[in-house]
């Protein structure tokens, strides 16, 4: 047997293994800036604001589009807690390029939207 007999066993063996395995939970919730960051079941959930700050997106199953009430520009619901944009739904990065900022869910628009700097007393 060829030296190459053995080789394409086992680059075949270990491809039908990572066919099989499903990475989606594990993926699920993680920042992302390119579909390529997700597994193939997924897609990179960036809003056109986060694009434009520079922010990630995050994994999220394909056709979600954005995390309702925790993505700058995805909808919400104001005064409600889980809804209101209070928490991002990208968390820190491992290495974080830019912080992802504080939100509020702008009552006009129902989106979430960067919140306005504290005031100073």
């Amino acid at each position: 047997m060829s030296r190459r007999g053995p080789l394409f066993l086992c680059t075949f063996i270990a491809g039908l293994l990572g066919a099989c395995i499903d990475l989606s939970e594990d993926l699920d919730g993680e920042p992302c800036t390119v579909p390529e960051d997700c597994w193939h079941k997924q897609e990179c959930a960036r809003t056109l604001n986060e694009i434009a700050l520079g922010l990630p997106g995050v994994c999220k199953p394909e056709g979600t589009g954005c995390v309702f009430g925790a993505q700058l520009g995805c909808g919400c619901i104001p005064m409600d807690a889980t809804n209101g944009c209070f928490v991002p739904a990208v968390s820190q990065p491992s290495v974080p390029l830019l912080p992802y900022p504080q939100m509020v869910c702008d009552a006009g628009t129902n989106t979430c939207q960067v919140a306005p700097p504290p005031e100073m007393p």
